[in-house]
């Protein structure tokens, strides 16, 4: 599990407003402050402003593999044909939500990429530079989940099932099927590009915790 939840909690400038979210999001809790210089503020803002897009949207992957799991056995049902139409509607919503999210994430992370200009030190620019290089393999990691969701989204409103579910025809259909439909997780590899985005969000934790120590004083 990504301790990243930890970070956007914990690592936020007590002068500074922080930047608003484009949806709902849980309020970040300050547990620890840092330095009020441009440098700081900028890592404080602008590392909050991407981490609450970016756990939102794990959220919503956290609903979506749930989803997967019964698109994969929806033929198995006798209804399937509404649970087929039900399921395609959740998955529409998902997808709907990660990309509204993902725009406003990009933002502050160039707007973190940005803080290299802020400081004549080098190291702290190089710092802030692999931070946000991390942030951005999470968040392009994402980007990849949403279109290939939204490429199973398009192959689901292609795909008409049969009205009996062991009629020649729908076996005929189910064997026509998609390959992304049939198991889903395993197609778009949803769990390893997941676990990709974990680690890189623990990595971008590590990394803006050690930055604040070392250059912003922070003060738990």
């Amino acid at each position: 599990m990504s301790k990243l939840p930890v970070l956007a909690l914990g690592l936020l400038l007590a002068a500074a407003v922080p930047s608003p979210s484009p949806s709902p999001v849980s309020q970040l809790r300050t547990i620890a402050t840092v330095r009020a210089t441009p440098y700081c503020t900028s890592l404080a803002n602008h590392f909050n402003g991407a981490v609450a897009p970016m756990l939102a949207n794990d959220r919503t992957l956290d609903n979506v593999s749930v989803q997967l799991d019964d698109v994969n056995q929806v033929f198995n049902k006798p209804d399937y044909q509404i649970r087929y139409a039900d399921e395609r509607a959740k998955l529409v919503n998902y997808v709907g939500n990660l990309q509204r999210n993902l725009p406003y994430m990009q933002q502050q992370i160039n707007g973190l990429r940005l803080g290299e200009r802020l400081t004549k030190d080098a190291d702290q620019a190089k710092a802030i530079h692999m931070l946000a290089e991390k942030l951005q393999l999470a968040y392009n990691k994402q980007y990849q989940l949403s279109q290939d969701l939204l490429g199973v989204v398009h192959a689901m409103m292609d795909f008409r099932p049969g009205r009996d579910a062991n009629s020649y025809e729908n076996q005929l259909a189910e064997q026509n099927m998609p390959v992304e439909m049939r198991d889903v997780k395993s197609y778009l590899k949803f769990n390893g590009q997941r676990d990709v985005i974990a680690d890189a969000e623990d990595k971008s934790a590590d990394m803006a915790l050690n930055i604040a120590s070392k250059y912003c004083g922070v003060n738990p």
